[in-house]
């Protein structure tokens, strides 16, 4: 697919000329997507009769990820062209540049390319070149740049300045292919746009003088090529058409300094530059019958898979920031480096975040991750200046200097302020390799801090990157090794976890091969293929969207289970393992030297627990052990309130039918079903100020243990509980 921007001057004429030449190029058989790029919404009603496309960015944001599909956003217009507006925001509110940026990302992820388009035009508004609307001028959509402009100064202004934006992406080669000259009739117009010409060097390829025709096309809503196909303008376009198609070799940019512009497009003139606006587009009066119909098709083309966290799918606020979570994965990758691009803080909070996470745990498990293993961060140290002129010249410097310290592999991530203005990482990480000459991958990984999503999908977004770079799919099987797939950054029990299911392992006789992504190595990511099994370590939203792109792109095979955790979830989970690996009879002796341990432990608390009332109110969607520790003590369970979960979106028990069970729950109902319940003991994830003096409360992890024994510990503060009186005496005091 051919890939045309049209660039100019709001109120110049350049939507016109654009949805005139899609006109006329598809009336010669090709098949043309046309894509307004100008917040006013108005580049393709020409195409569709006066009717408004709507726009991409409204699409996005009514519609969630996963219900998003292209023929929403793409609008089949007069013979077949098909019609994108990216839209904007409200005049004076938000960033139209930015909006640009997030159409663009949803196309292509949408597999817009897939259309299989001959050519698609551009039509962007040039007022302003900056990094949103330099979204076309990247390397992997425009291949050639029009600008329209009149023989007004402003609009030679406008015009210069886009030359000096397509010059900042020539370096894969020229894209400028010419000026279209759109006339506005003024004094000497004719002879400045030819001095600019010949200034920077571009041909003038067509004309186009002011037209009845054209004012009255645009009346109906209509190109000139439907509603006046035998005019001398209607020619004009047939004929530049059919010269653009042929593709002519481009020009480089060469823009004028502001004062040499002056002077060769003034000269002494007295002239007083204004602007014209282009005409209002109004409902076409022409009957429907008359009408061009779709000639072509719009197919929709299966996109590919997304991978999102809970809340991205679910289209929910965010919990957490993108940027943290991929820089907190990719912290814990040896021998590498990571350079946030944004202000010098963002660095400085998630490395600290995360390294106040890894301390908890060397206090509490020793120095099984230390924090002196934590891959450094440096900051590419944004500031208002550079978020306002841009990022590219300070990002460069940043990879260099990262570079200098010889990583086996450099991340680029993201933050709100580099996402905000559209800087182009992939422009400044080809630019420094080439300074550098050097083999060291630079990586960059797009989370523009939490405008990709919440923390979860920053973890989603780092895990793919890396995969996509380390793993080698040809890397041959190790009979009696696994990976651990998607351990917890910051829980307090992750490495502890881990410990317990690796010794489950060394028991098979299994050994673990990678820890996919936890205090590994760049040789351990490599050589991921290893693994004949791979065993996931948390199967919420997260987890198994990480397990599923591990599948769809590298064949991964996987358990079907998460890490165990109670009695029955653990010896169920060595079974599984036992008959990949075909050792029976080793799981079965593990299995019931831990069940005399375990029922010894549950004969020891039932005398204080057996028949107490409890009440479970809890975000956990995978709840199961809990509630099998609580049947093994002969407790009864009065009802399980599941609350809405940010980090999940299914849940599933095997308890269904056994008691009362309300999904969605809320903290209202909690506060007045722990009265009528009167519940012996209440089960939750935290504590609330106005909570029943009188109730026994304890606290349900987050996270919870693994393995055979999980939750004994717990049960053992349950019967401490049950001990003490259910209101402790001092409270009389405050009365």
């Amino acid at each position: 697919m051919k890939q045309i921007a049209i660039y100019g001057k709001g109120g110049i004429g350049k939507s016109t000329i654009a949805a005139n030449l899609s006109a006329a190029m598809a009336m010669s058989g090709m098949r043309i997507l046309q894509v307004g790029c100008d917040p006013k919404q108005d580049s393709t009603r020409l195409l569709l009769q006066g009717r408004k496309a709507l726009p991409v960015l409204e699409y996005i944001r009514k519609t969630k990820p996963e219900e998003r599909g292209l023929n929403a956003i793409l609008h089949s217009g007069f013979a077949g062209v098909a019609c994108v507006e990216a839209g904007g925001p409200e005049p004076g509110v938000g960033c139209a540049g930015r909006g640009i940026l997030t159409a663009f990302e949803l196309m292509q992820s949408l597999n817009i390319a897939g259309c299989d388009f001959d050519v698609a035009i551009y039509d962007i508004l040039g007022d302003v070149v900056c990094g949103g609307f330099a979204m076309p001028l990247r390397d992997k959509y425009a291949d050639i740049v029009y600008v329209v402009t009149s023989g007004e100064f402003m609009s030679l202004y406008a015009a210069n300045n886009i030359l000096r934006g397509v010059r900042n992406y020539e370096k894969n080669g020229a894209r400028m292919a010419g000026l279209i000259f759109n006339e506005r009739g003024l004094p000497h117009e004719k002879d400045r746009i030819q001095r600019f010409a010949d200034a920077v060097r571009l041909p003038v390829i067509a004309s186009f003088p002011r037209s009845p025709e054209i004012t009255e096309a645009e009346r109906l809503g209509q190109s000139l090529t439907e509603a006046f196909p035998d005019s001398f303008l209607a020619v004009c376009f047939r004929d530049l058409a059919k010269e653009i198609l042929q593709f002519p070799p481009p020009y480089a940019a060469q823009p004028l300094s502001p004062d040499n512009l002056e002077a060769i497009i003034l000269g002494n003139e007295m002239v007083t530059a204004g602007t014209i606006s282009e005409s209002a587009l109004h409902e076409s009066r022409i009957p429907a019958s008359a009408r061009h119909e779709a000639a072509l098709p719009i197919p929709a083309p299966l996109p590919p898979k997304q991978y999102h966290s809970k809340s991205v799918r679910a289209h929910e606020a965010l919990h957490g920031c993108a940027f943290n979570g991929a820089i907190h994965t990719l912290m814990q990758i040896g021998n590498t480096a990571i350079l946030a691009h944004g202000p010098r803080s963002c660095a400085h909070i998630s490395y600290i975040g995360m390294a106040s996470s890894a301390l908890r745990v060397e206090r509490r498990n020793g120095n099984s991750f230390e924090v002196s293993s934590l891959a450094s961060i440096q900051s590419s140290e944004m500031d208002e200046t550079i978020s306002i002129f841009g990022g590219g010249e300070s990002l460069e410097k940043g990879i260099l200097n990262s570079l200098g310290s010889n990583p086996e592999a450099l991340f680029v991530v993201t933050t709100c302020a580099s996402g905000i203005i559209g800087d182009d990482i992939t422009k400044s990480v080809e630019a420094a390799r080439a300074r550098m000459r050097t083999e060291i991958p630079v990586i960059p990984i797009q989370t523009d801090g939490d405008i990709a999503g919440d923390y979860m999908q920053g973890i989603i977004n780092a895990m793919m990157a890396v995969a996509d770079h380390f793993i080698d799919p040809e890397m041959p099987f190790d009979p009696d090794a696994v990976n651990i797939v998607g351990e917890k950054n910051l829980a307090g029990n992750t490495d502890a976890n881990f410990n317990t299911v690796r010794d489950l392992l060394h028991e098979l006789g299994l050994g673990i091969n990678c820890r996919f992504l936890r205090n590994c190595t760049g040789i351990q990511l490599k050589q991921f293929k290893r693994g004949r099994l791979n065993l996931l370590a948390s199967a919420d939203r997260c987890g198994r969207s990480i397990r599923d792109f591990l599948i769809d792109r590298y064949q991964a095979s996987f358990l079907d289970d998460p890490f165990p955790v109670g009695f029955e979830a653990t010896a169920d989970w060595l079974k599984r393992i036992a008959d990949v690996f075909e050792k029976q009879n080793d799981a079965d002796a593990i299995i019931e030297h831990n069940r005399k341990l375990y029922e010894t432990a549950l004969s020891a608390l039932r005398p204080s627990l057996a028949g107490k009332r409890v009440f479970v109110v809890t975000p956990n969607y995978q709840i199961d052990w809990l509630l099998s520790l609580i049947a093994d003590l002969d407790m009864e369970i009065v009802k399980l309130g599941v609350l809405n979960s940010v980090w999940d979106d299914a849940f599933a028990t095997r308890y269904e039918g056994h008691f009362p069970i309300e999904l969605s729950y809320t903290q209202q109902k909690r506060d007045e079903e722990v009265h009528t319940l009167a519940p012996d003991l209440m089960l939750t994830n935290g504590f609330w100020e106005d909570r029943p003096a009188s109730v026994r409360i304890d606290a349900i992890p987050l996270v919870p243990d693994v393995g055979f024994f999980s939750g004994l510990t717990r049960a053992e503060r349950w019967g401490r509980l049950m001990q003490l009186p259910e209101k402790e005496g001092w409270r009389d005091d405050l009365s």
